[in-house]
């Protein structure tokens, strides 16, 4: 790959990653997507779990 050529990648447009600040804005971004994403998924799973222990402790 010569310099200023692009590539296809998982960004919305396609940018000259040899640029590094795009790697460093990328890098980020997507970190901070997959950290609020695992953040929700535990959030999720926590309120699951309480659901059914609740349904299970209250007998009638």
């Amino acid at each position: 790959m010569q310099m200023g050529e692009t590539i296809h990648s998982p960004a919305p447009w396609d940018l000259p990653l040899w640029d590094p600040s795009h790697v460093v804005f990328f890098g980020v971004l997507y970190a901070v997507l997959i950290a609020l994403g695992v953040g929700l998924a535990l959030v999720h799973r926590g309120a699951v779990r309480d659901m059914k222990n609740e349904e299970q402790g209250c007998k009638h």
